[in-house]
């Protein structure tokens, strides 16, 4: 993937970091890898297990003077049944305006021909990137068909120096199907960012092995607030198949 490509990735918080490798290793997807899968945060590009979905993040930050701070911001997601995979990024709001109604970005990924596509609706560009090429960041990977488990993730910089534990949690339903869950917290000690007192940060994934999706992300940190990202308004079913296709109006530019 290309570094501009990765940019607005991490500012969508659509990457996983930690979590959905431990559990898909413990049980594979039931639907099989696509082509040239690519593993995100929401979704691995399974054939045979269409989905739409939208996903709802809301974000709460505290100020020093006791002030919380709300934004929120909606993303589509699609996949195919041949495992291609559109996600539709809309710009954060305040929690009191309305979503946009336009998309700023639009990402698909195509592991049938090979190609990943960022299409900029506002400038009718689209740019295409082999997914021949090795990813830039461990945290997006491109894996041969007969891996089943999600690419794994480097250590951040704090986790390398903090205090981590893992838990398993009960599994439940979400959307109307089972979903497994992991909490993983990291302390990090006093001093090692310039902290006088340790920092505990908390991050919970609920995923569903069935299906190769993210139904729920929390995250608790002290130091830039809270972030839920849910998701809802789940169907099974087939999307139109223009969804996964660069308009014929628009430019194509290779990276």
């Amino acid at each position: 993937m290309t570094k501009a490509l990765l940019n607005v990735l991490f500012a969508c918080g659509l990457l996983s970091v930690t979590g959905y490798t431990s559990m898909a290793q413990v049980q594979s997807a039931v639907c099989p890898l696509a082509g040239k899968s690519v593993h995100l945060f929401w979704a691995s590009s399974l054939a045979g297990c269409p989905f739409s979905a939208v996903i709802e993040t809301e974000r709460t930050q505290t100020l020093a003077d006791g002030t919380h701070v709300q934004t929120r911001n909606r993303d589509l997601i699609y996949r195919d049944s041949w495992g291609r995979l559109r996600w539709e990024m809309y710009a954060p709001t305040k929690i009191t305006e309305n979503v946009p109604s336009a998309p700023t970005v639009v990402q698909i990924y195509d592991p049938v021909a090979g190609f990943a596509y960022s299409v900029r609706p506002q400038s009718a560009i689209a740019i295409r990137t082999s997914m021949d090429e090795p990813p830039s960041n461990p945290k997006v990977g491109v894996q041969p068909q007969n891996s089943s488990a999600p690419a794994s993730a480097s250590p951040h910089p704090q986790q390398s120096r903090s205090k981590q534990s893992v838990k398993q949690l009960e599994p439940q339903e979400m959307e109307g199907i089972l979903v497994t869950g992991t909490q993983t917290r990291w302390t990090i000690p006093a001093g090692a960012e310039g902290n006088d007192r340790d920092v505990t940060v908390v991050q919970e994934i609920w995923i569903s092995l069935e299906m190769g999706i993210t139904l729920l992300d929390k995250n608790s940190d002290l130091r830039s607030g809270d972030r839920e990202s849910r998701m809802t308004n789940l169907k099974r079913a087939e999307p139109d198949a223009a969804l996964f296709q660069v308009p014929e109006d628009y430019t194509v530019k290779n990276q």
